[in-house]
């Protein structure tokens, strides 16, 4: 498997960040599925992982292969993929930057049919972020227990509530009330979009014993509500990478246009 992990300085954030990338090259060990040049996804982390846990702890690297998909994981620290106050600026970097560095330095396609984005958790919020706001650049989005209700994980952070993240962290994030703005809620997003005949296909995963699965109930009522024409699949799991692992293949079927539902997993 050819892979690259490295170091640049990014313009958007004004520091050198890390970059890993999975390259589907041709070998003995997998057989590919899917001919001709390598389509693009863009894989997000969750919210204390980093561009490398994919590879540490699924099994990306073989699907890669096996569904010729170039995967491109950048790093964004705890930023909710956000662009902060007075911060770093994380969307613009994985939303413009990061596929304009792609594009020159490993001369990856970058047609909209051929790119993809998702995530998980903290990911698969900014996955669906980034797709709802660039719908010109990614043609399918997957959230992997996403934390799709983010205005309510924000209200919980801040009356301390949830102790995984401190509240001066929201007030970095979005100002001194700590309260995101509508361009950073995804429910107002997916509202937003639903009529746009331009919307990426968007498919939300979630485990059934997962903490986030009330909030992912929201996303989906808000979803079908709209009338976006999602797809929605769920199944036993929590909020962990036996899980994730699982749906990163039901995603990339999705994205390929075959039955997710029919998977074969492994």
């Amino acid at each position: 498997m050819g892979a690259f992990s490295g170091s640049f300085y990014s313009q958007s954030l004004g520091m050198n960040t890390r970059l890993a990338v999975i390259f589907p090259d041709e070998s003995n060990d997998v057989t590919r599925e899917i001919p001709g040049e390598p389509r693009v996804l863009y894989l997000l982390h969750g919210l204390s992982g980093n561009c490398e846990e994919w590879m540490r702890f699924s099994k990306i690297e073989y699907y890669a292969k096996k569904y010729n998909l170039t995967v491109v994981m950048p790093d964004a620290g705890r930023s909710f993929y956000c662009d902060l106050i007075g911060g770093p600026r994380y969307f613009t970097y994985v939303a413009d930057e990061l596929p304009a560095l792609c594009a020159k330095w490993f001369r990856m396609d970058a047609a909209r049919e051929n790119t993809f984005i998702a995530g998980e958790s903290m990911g698969g919020y900014g996955a669906v972020k980034l797709a709802l706001r660039r719908p010109e650049r990614f043609s399918a989005v997957a959230s992997l227990s996403g934390v799709l209700d983010y205005p309510a994980m924000a209200g919980r952070v801040l009356r301390g509530e949830w102790t995984e993240m401190h509240p001066q962290e929201l007030t970095a994030l979005h100002g001194p009330d700590g309260v995101p703005v509508p361009e950073d809620n995804v429910l107002y997003l997916v509202r937003k979009l639903a009529e746009r005949p331009d919307r990426p296909r968007l498919l939300q995963l979630c485990g059934t014993e997962d903490f986030l699965y009330e909030d992912n109930q929201t996303f989906r009522r808000a979803a079908d509500g709209a009338g976006y024409g999602h797809v929605y699949r769920e199944g036993p799991g929590e909020h962990a990478w036996p899980y994730w692992d699982r749906a990163i293949q039901q995603a990339i079927w999705f994205f390929l246009g075959l039955n997710e539902e029919a998977a074969v997993l492994y």
